[in-house]
């Protein structure tokens, strides 16, 4: 058992030290059953993404494409992003949703 555990960190730290990365998955499984969530949940989302960020409703998650369709609250601004470029989704109080929806009612 030990020799098992030593050689699989063996393996770790030469793949490192040649500059060899793994690709870590479980950033990935995050986003994506955070994107499923807020799908199922009908909840808005905020999504930082490639020096940006955008907040709204998801319309479509597309997994062939590897991308989700995204609207404002306004339902006058449409973004498509890509999965890949995504570093961080995270929920937006139902508070804020209603907050902002009816702050563009008024103007």
């Amino acid at each position: 058992m030990k020799d098992l555990l030593f050689k699989h960190i063996q393996q770790k730290f030469q793949s490192f030290l040649d500059g060899r990365e793994e690709p870590d998955h479980s950033k990935a499984d995050s986003l994506t059953s955070a994107i499923k969530e807020a799908l199922l949940k009908k909840t808005a989302v905020h999504i930082i993404f490639s020096d940006t960020s955008f907040t709204g409703d998801i319309i479509k998650y597309d997994t062939d494409r590897q991308q989700i369709i995204v609207k404002n609250f306004a339902k006058n601004v449409t973004r498509i992003i890509r999965i890949p470029d995504i570093q961080k989704v995270s929920f937006v109080p139902s508070t804020v949703k209603t907050a902002q929806k009816n702050r563009f009612k008024k103007e």
